[in-house]
């Protein structure tokens, strides 16, 4: 399994890879197409196409200045503004001459120069902030030790996000009675004419809760961290014989001195494709890196409010 776990999450950083070639070669193809466009004078073809290279990466200023360069010669000044504002605020040096050079513009049709401020009140349709492709995620956690597990959270374009991780397996849920088991497999808590033994069969229940942070590398690749608490409790078979041996039940009792409260703590990362949401990464539990824990997830994003 620990093989498997390594192959998986070998495979998962080969498709965050891949993802963001494609996603970087259909960036500048676009960017080709809107020049192009430019050239023609072609100034709503410019702003539809603009709207999708934001869509595509919105780490990069390119849609937002070419938004507003197409609506500046629309004759939409006020339109613009916020969409020159966005690429102010991501300080891309490559842009620095061009924005200015569109400010410079805008002051002359205006008739005064342009105010340094965020205007988004009276925005252009279509016009995407970063806030809006914010994405929360739902995804199912696996793996060997604690199959059932579930996590939520939010991945950010800019600044962190959060996220929650449950997690635990089947024993925890285990129905134990009044029974207990001592160290020495000793047996208390049966009434005066039973005898009871385990039989040697015990099971742990595991449940933990885990809350950390999640921050963008790259898109579609972030990488989250987070820590938390591991609870573990062991149960033990036991068979209960009456004094006459008229007959024999068995039930599940608990060993008190075998719980464990630990730190736990865990990192990976996690490719977002708008909707199809993937992750891996590996947990420790106790500081004990000679046990380190492999996990994948599945699930899907939507858009955040």
């Amino acid at each position: 399994m620990k093989s498997f776990a390594l192959v998986a999450f070998a495979f998962f950083l080969l498709l965050a890879s891949f993802s963001a070639y494609s996603q970087q070669t259909g960036f500048f193809k676009l960017d080709k197409e809107i020049n192009l466009s430019i050239t023609q004078e072609d100034w709503i073809q410019v702003l539809e196409l603009a709207k999708n290279q934001i869509r595509m990466d919105v780490d990069r200023g390119e849609g937002y200045y070419y938004s507003a360069l197409a609506l500046v010669n629309l004759g939409e000044i006020k339109m613009a503004k916020p969409y020159l504002e966005q690429v102010k605020k991501m300080d891309q040096e490559d842009l620095y001459i061009k924005v200015f050079e569109l400010e410079k513009k805008i002051g002359s049709l205006s008739g005064k120069t342009t105010k340094q401020k965020n205007e988004y009140e009276n925005l252009a349709p279509g016009f995407v902030p970063l806030r809006k492709i914010d994405r929360f995620f739902y995804s199912y956690i696996y793996d060997p030790i604690t199959p059932l597990g579930f996590s939520f959270g939010s991945i950010n374009h800019r600044g962190i996000g959060t996220y929650m991780v449950i997690r635990g397996n089947s024993a925890i849920f285990t129905r134990a009675g009044d029974l207990t088991v001592n160290n020495n497999g000793n047996v208390s808590g049966t009434n005066d004419n039973e005898n009871a033994e385990t039989t040697g069969i015990s099971h742990t229940g595991i449940f933990e809760g885990i809350m950390g942070i999640t921050w963008k590398i790259k898109k579609p690749l972030w990488m989250y961290t987070g820590a938390g608490l591991n609870h573990s409790r062991q149960f033990w078979e036991v068979e209960i014989v009456e004094e006459n041996q008229a007959f024999k039940v068995t039930e599940w009792a608990k060993k008190p001195s075998a719980n464990l409260n630990q730190a736990n703590v865990e990192s990976g990362f996690i490719l977002d494709f708008k909707g199809l949401n993937l992750r891996s990464g590996i947990s420790v539990v106790g500081f004990d890196f000679s046990k380190i824990r492999y996990q994948i997830g599945v699930g899907f994003s939507v858009k955040s409010k």
